[in-house]
């Protein structure tokens, strides 16, 4: 799906009512890759950093093959990467498979020491 701008993108909000709407996540995952939105998403999910079912979602995608290749996949390891380590622990069994991944864009903690000693 195309959005023009940030206007167009936000009309798409991917939860309601504290209830995430898969295929609409799916999309603002995707628009991580078009760098006119990729800030303004960082701002719009970290009102969700404690999220454990936007967590469960976030995986669904990074580690369901169906998805692969997909930039879905690259904004869900980003955004899982900025979850509140809580959140993150509670998930720490497909957090240490994302972060085997032989792909390192797949990998949420690409960019720092990615052990996870603090699991």
């Amino acid at each position: 799906m195309y959005f023009a701008n940030w206007d167009d993108l936000k009309r798409y909000c991917p939860v309601h009512n504290g209830v995430w709407e898969k295929e609409a996540l799916y999309e603002y995952l995707v628009c991580y890759s078009d760098m006119r939105f990729s800030e303004l998403l960082d701002g719009f999910f970290d009102d969700y950093r404690n999220d454990e079912a936007l967590a469960d979602l976030l995986f669904a995608f990074l580690l369901d093959d169906y998805y692969d290749g997909s930039d879905c996949q690259m904004g869900a390891a980003h955004c899982i990467g900025r979850l509140e380590r809580d959140v993150l622990r509670k998930n720490k069994d497909r957090l240490r498979k994302a972060q085997e991944n032989e792909v390192l864009w797949k990998r949420p903690f690409f960019r720092e020491n990615s052990d996870l000693e603090w699991l």
